[in-house]
């Protein structure tokens, strides 16, 4: 059973959230990281280190992260086509509704996997 303790795991979410939004703009495999960091702040804050509770910080974070990350992705490829190539895409707003959609959706399982493989190293 999830021992869901909001004050422990807001913290570690939105710092985990942040690193894995700074990588996510890089490679998707940031989310990982970040979700790695926030299992790794909640267990030093005095969560328990066990797959449930670190994979569901780490999927916050995830998500933190994912739709941050995507927003600034989707900024900074706009800026991009529109100074370089003078292109300006048809449907772009649409786009950017799908990367939110897929950066929750991406950034829950990858940062869930950070937080699972950070249990999986630590327990070691």
């Amino acid at each position: 059973m999830v021992n869901f303790d909001q004050e422990k795991m807001l913290k570690p979410a939105i710092i985990g959230g942040l690193v894995g939004m700074v990588l996510d703009v890089v490679c998707c495999l940031g989310l990982i990281v970040g979700g790695a960091v926030a299992a790794h702040l909640y267990v030093n804050s005095g969560g328990v280190c066990d797959y449930e509770n670190c994979g569901l910080v780490g999927a916050v974070s995830g998500v933190i992260g994912g739709v941050i990350g995507s927003i600034i992705s989707y900024f900074l490829y706009m800026t991009i086509f529109t100074a370089y190539a003078h292109y300006t895409p048809m449907g772009m707003g649409g786009s950017l509704i799908f990367s939110i959609i897929g950066g929750i959706i991406f950034g829950a399982i990858l940062g869930a996997v950070g937080g699972m493989l950070y249990v999986l190293i630590k327990n070691r």
